[in-house]
């Protein structure tokens, strides 16, 4: 799941690279922030600003990944270059470093799903036409759901 979203983040900015990186593009603001979960810093997490009424599908998904502290910095098509002005959905996904990667080169979320898809995101955040340092996302762990009675097969007293 994790690699999926990345894997577009990556795409999106390999596309724009490739149809012309420069000066031609919309013109980017810095955009700055950190993330925390849990009331700790959310290192090796990756934030994702998905612009609001964006027409062009093909446009690239700014992103930054947390520094041990939990900052951020976002990337459209060079490192820290920022993102246009406007308003976004920020999606979130912290992968489980200490897990060995998936077939597909992906870790499991430890926020479980939680903030990975826009559609049903409730961060927002607003670049406005300058340097910009957003308010600390702040999230939390959700809990594991329970764990499911056994079906059919062996029966277990409790």
């Amino acid at each position: 799941m994790v690699t999926r979203v990345l894997l577009a983040a990556i795409l999106g900015v390999v596309s724009a690279c490739a149809t012309g990186c420069g000066d031609s593009g919309p013109k980017l603001y810095s955009v700055k922030g950190k993330v925390s979960v849990d009331g700790k810093p959310a290192s090796d997490a990756t934030v994702f600003f998905h612009r609001k009424g964006r027409e062009n599908p093909n446009e690239p998904v700014p992103y930054g990944k947390c520094a041990p502290d939990g900052s951020f910095a976002l990337t459209t098509s060079k490192e820290g270059d920022g993102a246009q002005a406007g308003e976004y959905v920020v999606t979130v996904v912290w992968p489980d470093m200490s897990k060995a990667p998936d077939g597909n080169g992906g870790r499991p979320d430890l926020l479980r799903g939680a903030y990975d898809k826009a559609a049903k995101s409730a961060i927002k955040a607003t670049v406005e036409a300058k340097d910009n340092q957003v308010p600390e996302i702040t999230l939390t762990i959700p809990k594991a759901p329970a764990p499911k009675e056994p079906t059919g097969g062996i029966k277990t007293d409790k």
